[in-house]
């Protein structure tokens, strides 16, 4: 597999931080000259030197990752293969929303040809039963009348599933004193769609006001949701609630003189029962009366928001996350981080989501690089029929062009006390990899499976046919200086490598292999490569990686065959604490990918791996 790129070279950051609490120094956070709240009436406080450390040169940017979160891509857009994306070789895919109703995941989101905001324009969905299978996109309103929109989904009281979207009103560019038509239909008990109506501002050419309907449950279901200010003020700017939107929106400084306060909010309720709304930017204001009034906003002096979206939460153990971009010049959308904490307030532990980046295939208006725009499921977009309650899920898309869910185990855990010892045996076909970090591209996928020949043997799949990303499997353990890691390995085809690596705590390359394209397999530390054996394809390999800092001796054994890595006396004072399978070269910050005409589809060949009796253990 081969990926062109253009690397983007991104200085390294210095910030300043609070001594005493360990926080960031924001007396004039990047220019802003609101008079800000002290920090300790700040409505957020994130605690923590993971800050300090960012280094936007990486995608992960140099940060520990959240252990067992299982990153899968949903929608892959592609022109060439259109039929297995979108049905319509659209690219631009962005405005995503996450619900659960009647035991499935509904994810929505808005597509455009390539472009943001530039009509033809449709706002989509699909369903999972589990969060890894989902349905083909298919339109939630009929594109002629609809428009992107920050939420889709609401739960109302008497057991109804609304979902809604702006109207379009015309061809050209949609700007935002034009999204105040809001639609609405219903998404039925069987999952069908119900009729669709105007819920806000009804207008000629556009569908009847929902007071039509003869529906008296629908009907008191939507005027349920006119009355949710917090629902509405999700949309930029409180547009959908005209007068009634928050009275901030007008007295609040602009961030740099550009950013104005109140977009893309999101809203969780503390444990005080105050609720919490957070739009771009970091604005933070808090309401006691259910969302009536809301006090000034601050800007947490703690919470480094980037331009994109930060997303607040009350998760299933009756904690609470933030999911956000961490960059503190507001112009990177990467990584995708969380926070999380006990009362809504106080947060800690900032770990990584998703921090692997594939080039951009498609450019377009708009098209940010990263991970961003990320949502959940909100208290108001849930019928609590979801059968995974160990965990949370998120949206988001990577480049605005492809969307991605994120799982996170429940409780967040920040570190680890054990080592693995992991043979799949009794983990079932098809589910999901527990205390394994997967990411898993829709033509990469990676899965649970028998092995070919063998009733009794369940494996862990790496299959990659995706000519621009490749799938991966990461084991984290606790780090230690001295370490055996065992596995074996069975390749199925010749013509694909394999690269298994044990990183240090920043993700910088400590010992392993390489099963290259020509047969040979290669030892990789010290920045030196050299041949340890060879490996025929449907055979297994048994395979130890040894690691010891402190006398900088590295161990490599393939088959029994044992190579002495020389001494490296600058791996001293370093950690291993995650066993990496990857299926391309590891890669860094890239560019567009320029594909040859018809080349975006699916390998006729793709890789596959088999991964079984996966071990890590502390030398003795």
């Amino acid at each position: 597999m081969t990926i062109l790129k253009t690397l983007i070279i991104i200085p390294a950051l210095y910030l300043s931080f609070n001594s005493a609490a360990g926080l960031i120094d924001s007396s004039n956070r990047g220019g802003y000259s609101h008079q800000l709240k002290s920090e300790v009436d700040t409505a957020i406080q994130v605690a923590g030197n993971e800050q300090m450390r960012l280094n936007l040169e990486l995608p992960d940017g140099g940060l520990p990752p959240v252990p067992g979160v299982l990153n899968i891509e949903l929608l892959r857009t592609t022109r060439d293969a259109a039929e297995l994306s979108d049905g319509d070789g659209w690219t631009y895919a962005h405005h995503m929303d996450l619900a659960e109703w009647r035991g499935r995941l509904y994810a929505a989101w808005n597509m455009t040809e390539k472009d943001e905001d530039v009509p033809p324009s449709k706002v989509v969905y699909a369903t999972s039963s589990d969060g890894i299978e989902w349905s083909k996109p298919a339109d939630l309103f009929p594109r002629e009348l609809a428009w992107a929109c920050r939420f889709y989904f609401y739960h109302t009281k008497n057991d109804k599933m609304l979902t809604f979207c702006a109207a379009r009103l015309g061809d050209g560019i949609v700007t935002e004193d034009l999204k105040s038509v809001v639609l609405v239909r219903e998404i039925l008990p069987d999952h069908r769609l119900g009729e669709v109506f105007t819920l806000i501002h009804p207008i000629e050419k556009m569908p009847l006001s929902f007071e039509t309907s003869t529906d008296k449950a629908f009907v008191a279901a939507c005027h349920e949701a006119v009355q949710n200010k917090m629902l509405l003020e999700q949309q930029d700017y409180g547009v959908f609630l005209g007068e009634r939107k928050m009275s901030w929106h007008s007295k609040t400084p602009k961030y740099k003189g550009f950013y104005p306060f109140g977009k893309a909010f999101s809203f969780y309720q503390r444990k005080d029962s105050n609720w919490v709304g957070i739009s771009k930017m970091g604005f933070v204001t808090t309401s006691a009366d259910e969302g009536q009034t809301w006090t000034e906003p601050q800007l947490p002096p703690s919470l480094i928001a980037g331009a994109a979206k930060v997303w607040g939460q009350r998760t299933h153990d009756d904690h609470f996350m933030l999911a956000y971009n961490p960059d503190p010049k507001k112009a990177k959308r990467f990584p995708l981080v969380m926070v999380n904490g006990e009362d809504g307030i106080h947060f800690k532990d900032m770990r990584v989501i998703h921090g692997e980046f594939p080039p951009l295939r498609y450019p377009g208006k708009y098209k940010d690089f990263g991970y961003q725009y990320v949502r959940g499921v909100t208290s108001w977009s849930s019928d609590h029929t979801f059968a995974d309650t160990s965990a949370t899920w998120l949206i988001y898309s990577v480049h605005k062009e492809d969307i991605w869910l994120s799982r996170i185990p429940l409780p967040v855990k920040s570190e680890l006390k054990r080592y693995p010892k992991d043979d799949f045996q009794n983990t079932p076909l098809g589910a999901i990899v527990k205390n394994w970090n997967i990411y898993s591209p829709k033509w990469a996928p990676i899965r649970i499976v028998k092995e070919p020949g063998k009733k009794n043997n369940n494996c862990l799949e790496l299959r990659d046919g995706d000519p621009t990303d490749y799938a991966r499997a990461m084991r984290l353990f606790p780090a230690s200086d001295d370490i055996t890691a065992k596995f074996r390995v069975k390749p199925l085809q010749s013509g694909a490598p394999l690269y298994v690596e044990l990183q240090d705590e920043h993700g910088k390359l400590f010992l392993g292999i390489q099963l290259t394209n020509e047969g040979t397999i290669m030892g990789i530390a010290n920045n030196h490569n050299s041949k340890v054996g060879n490996y025929q394809t449907g055979k297994w390999i048994t395979i130890n990686l040894m690691t010891n800092t402190q006398n900088g001796n590295f161990r490599i054994t393939v088959n029994g065959q044992t190579v002495n890595i020389p001494k490296n006396e600058k791996l001293a004072d370093l950690k291993t604490d995650r066993l990496i399978f990857r299926t391309g070269a590891l890669r860094k910050l890239g560019d567009t990918d320029q594909l040859e005409k018809d080349n975006d589809k699916p390998l006729l060949n793709p890789a596959l791996f088999l991964l079984d009796d996966v071990e890590v253990s502390k030398n003795d």
